[in-house]
């Protein structure tokens, strides 16, 4: 417990003592040392920097047509890269599976009919009492089964692949089809194309992916230090393949890569034809955040903290700072009212060394 206390003394008296040690100077020293200020500008603005961003594509984009029975496509309408509306056809395609789940549905198709001609005929003889009911309650149980029966045969032959014109046609008809058309469920881009005509697909191969039409993502690899200044839900602007947008946090990875110390942030891209899948470029990231922007020439390590040297009861006081972007020649650091006034913009490694002399 007293580690803790220690340690948490220290921390928040670094800075404290940091700040309670002055270096005055006399004018002809400030003259021939060419001490300079300069005051902070406030920004609204922080650039965290600019890092490698790709465009992705959100998993909830991306289709896959397969069918759940060995097939041979007969006909081919639609290329890789192509634009589909929705319900347009993509293939033709026949199989033995095919044939014979449309035989199954013939088959429980006339049992229903069946069935319900004769439930209905018996209904009306047990109305007028000229039959017993129980072979009323018998015919209505044997076509309550055959419609449970038609329902799954129905229910197959939509997992086929079958619209519902094709069962009514098949229904009313009672002629099987020797093939089945493949039709696109919405509009997009098909992304691949795993068939081509007179090939044998297996089940359950994926024939076409196809990239619904919708606002893409935008994957950067952020330095960890920066993508802690990022919260889910942030809105941001950023600079990214020379188009300026405004973009929202959507999340950040759980884990750092280890070798650069870098978090992939996913950000919200807005629904333009520029952004395609893959594009990679660099990113900049701007949050619109209040922070103070310092020249570089101005910060110095002293004490293991960056810190800056305010004119202060006439002297040259350092005062911490916390940086959080940089650009160039300038850092930006967290706004503090301390700071909101001239500081030392050259010559800081002179201050710097002589209260190191003043420490020894």
């Amino acid at each position: 417990m007293r580690k803790k206390i220690t340690l948490l003394l220290s921390l928040v008296l670094i800075p404290l003592l940091l700040e309670a040690k002055s270096i005055e100077l006399t004018p002809q020293q400030i003259k021939d040392w060419h001490i300079k200020m300069s005051t902070p500008k406030v920004i609204n603005n922080l650039p965290l920097g600019n890092f490698m961003a790709e465009v992705i594509t959100p998993p909830q984009y991306l289709y896959s047509i397969a069918l759940p029975f060995e097939a041979q496509i007969k006909e081919l309408k639609v290329a890789q890269y192509q634009k589909i509306k929705k319900g347009q056809l993509l293939a033709t395609v026949t199989g033995h599976d095919w044939i014979t789940i449309q035989q199954q549905f013939i088959q429980d198709s006339i049992e229903l009919k069946h069935h319900k001609h004769v439930a209905e005929r018996k209904n009306r003889l047990c109305q007028e009492e000229i039959i017993a009911k129980k072979e009323c309650l018998a015919s209505n149980a044997e076509y309550k089964a055959d419609k449970i029966k038609f329902a799954s045969a129905k229910a197959l032959l939509r997992g086929y692949g079958a619209t519902n014109k094709i069962i009514n046609d098949l229904f009313r008809n009672l002629k099987i089809s020797q093939t089945i058309p493949l039709q696109s469920s919405f509009s997009g881009t098909i992304l691949k194309l795993n068939v081509r005509v007179g090939k044998s697909t297996q089940p359950s191969e994926s024939l076409f992916i196809i990239q619904k039409e919708g606002a893409l993502w935008l994957e950067a690899d952020v330095l960890a230090k920066n993508a802690m200044e990022l919260k889910d839900g942030d809105l941001v602007k950023i600079n990214f393949a020379e188009e300026e947008f405004q973009s929202r946090v959507l999340l950040h990875a759980p884990t750092i890569n280890i070798e650069n110390q870098t978090q992939k942030v996913r950000f919200s891209l807005p629904n333009k034809r520029k952004f395609l899948t893959g594009l990679r470029d660099s990113a900049k990231i701007i949050l619109p955040k209040k922070t103070l922007k310092v020249s570089k020439k101005s910060v110095i390590s002293l004490e293991g903290k960056e810190v800056v040297f305010s004119q202060q009861n006439g002297g040259y006081t350092p005062i911490p700072v916390k940086i959080v972007g940089e650009e160039r020649a300038f850092y930006f650091v967290r706004d503090n009212p301390s700071l909101h006034q001239p500081i030392v913009s050259s010559s800081v490694a002179i201050l710097k060394s002589m209260m190191e002399s003043e420490d020894e």
